[in-house]
């Protein structure tokens, strides 16, 4: 094993060499530099290849390919994969993988409710608790969240004596699935429904929302929700067993988690290097323009892919941090990759101006469009998405709903309506889904599963929750979006 760490190191060594200096080399033998580095990105690959693998070591080659200006990583993932979007959630699976795999969830959730402020009363203890679901919600699936919180969920209900028919472990239970749920819409990290829609808006009109511009919209709106939700929860719902939890109980918890290891800790750290790499370059667009145009060329699917590589060539112990037939098989959504693929080019097919479906669409609603102000047609199509993707697929809410509003409110006046802020609302929207087992299938399903809560329970506070996301993302959101996209 030692001696095949050591070949395999100088084989990548070796083929990285070639890739890089060819690109370095300038144009001889009649072929333009770019040419050179062509050749060499594919006398790279097959040593890659023929030495180590023919699975991993393939990501280096669409790494370097991206970097040739006549290509680039958009034309790159889009000869690979089909688009970028495929690209971005197959990369995001594959880089967030290994850190269900920690212990990262138990020790981020310990360190969210045994805290000195979560310990001052029971009110505190569950406002931190659904913060630490939403902060790891914010890039971890929402289906691959749950599931893996759900037996700690069980640990502290354990700890602090919390009774199964209870309105406290009712509302807890409730809550954690709702934050989960939002936090899928509050940013574009490894969620479907978001990246689908900021790729619908980019296929449809040629602009792009990065990252950071997404962010600044969804997390705020998504915590306002989540704040009223626990108001609702204190001054409404009011759980007369609340009073029993006693946080300080939850210390016991700390020492059944052991201390992050090597592993672990470079992990994080690529994650969150790949985060920076996202929302980055924002913080420097009217500072350095170039170098934000450069970076931002790259596309939203380059840093995952950056990720993953890391990940598979570092080793620990003698072991790769990644492990390809591992994370493919059991890390990503294939049933997510397969239908987005199919829905982004459905869209595409939708929008088309030689189709017609556009131009019909828009004369078919003007009699309704007509009638009705910009914020009306905004509450009518935030209504729409958090009704249907309540009683179906996030996915399908998605792609029609984006579909519908693209098609009308790119006939209206330029400048009259912000179509990227909607659109990416519609994003949002999408994850507002907690009102019946179909819409979050995982989530809602096992949540109820539980014996914790109830149908029931998840339609009331479902729905009041969906109530609320459609006068937020209208009145409030939409505003702010305003002002961030353009």
């Amino acid at each position: 094993m030692a001696n095949k760490n050591v070949k395999d190191t100088a084989f990548l060594i070796l083929a990285l060499a070639v890739i890089i200096g060819s690109r370095l080399m300038p144009g001889m033998w009649g072929l333009s530099q770019e040419a050179m580095g062509v050749l060499g990105v594919f006398f790279g690959s097959l040593i890659l290849w023929i030495t180590i693998s023919i699975d991993w070591p393939s990501m280096i080659t669409l790494m370097a390919l991206g970097f040739l200006p006549t290509f680039g990583f958009s034309k790159t993932f889009a000869g690979a994969f089909g688009n970028t979007t495929v690209a971005f959630l197959l990369f995001t699976f594959m880089l967030v993988y290994p850190l269900s795999k920690t212990n990262f969830v138990r020790r981020c959730t310990i360190s969210f409710i045994t805290n000195r402020i979560a310990r001052k009363g029971p009110w505190y203890f569950v406002c931190f608790l659904f913060a630490a679901v939403t902060f790891m919600g914010l890039f971890v699936s929402p289906s691959v969240l749950f599931v893996a919180f759900m037996p700690f969920l069980e640990d502290i209900f354990q700890v602090l004596e919390v009774k199964k028919g209870g309105k406290t472990g009712n509302m807890m239970m409730l809550g954690t699935a709702i934050c989960i749920s939002l936090s899928s819409g509050m940013t574009a990290i490894g969620h479907v429904w978001p990246t689908m829609a900021i790729g619908y808006y980019t296929s449809a009109t040629g602009h792009d929302v990065n990252q950071f511009q997404y962010m600044a919209m969804g997390i705020p709106t998504g915590i306002i929700l989540i704040v009223l939700l626990i108001l609702a929860f204190k001054v409404i719902y009011r759980p007369d067993d609340i009073q029993n939890i006693r946080p300080e109980k939850a210390l016991g918890l700390r020492g059944t988690v052991p201390a992050a290891d090597l592993k672990e800790n470079i992990i994080l750290g690529v994650v969150f290097f790949t985060v920076f790499l996202w929302i980055g370059p924002s913080l420097i667009k009217g500072v350095m323009p170039e170098l934000y145009a450069t970076i931002n060329s790259w596309s939203t699917a380059m840093p995952p892919l950056l990720g993953c590589i890391i990940l598979f060539i570092t080793k620990v112990d003698g072991e790769r941090l990644l492990n390809f037939k591992e994370a493919t098989t059991k890390g990503i959504l294939w049933g997510s990759i397969l239908m987005t693929g199919a829905a982004t080019w459905l869209g595409s097919c939708l929008t088309n101006a030689d189709i017609g479906i556009s131009d019909w669409l828009t004369v078919t609603l003007s009699p309704l469009t007509a009638s009705l102000p910009i914020m009306g047609m905004v509450v009518f199509f935030m209504t729409w998405a958090v009704l249907e993707t309540n009683f179906s697929s996030n996915i399908v809410t998605t792609t029609v709903v984006s579909a519908v509003a693209l098609s009308v409110l790119t006939a209206l006046p330029a400048g009259s309506v912000s179509v990227g802020t909607v659109v990416c609302m519609v994003g949002f929207a999408a994850g507002v889904s907690s009102m019946t087992p179909a819409g979050q299938s995982t989530v809602n399903t096992v949540a109820i599963g539980s014996g914790w809560t109830t149908a029931k329970s998840m339609f009331i506070w479902g729905g009041f929750v969906a109530v609320m996301a459609i006068l937020v993302l209208s009145f409030v959101t939409y505003p702010l979006g305003s002002l961030i996209i353009q």
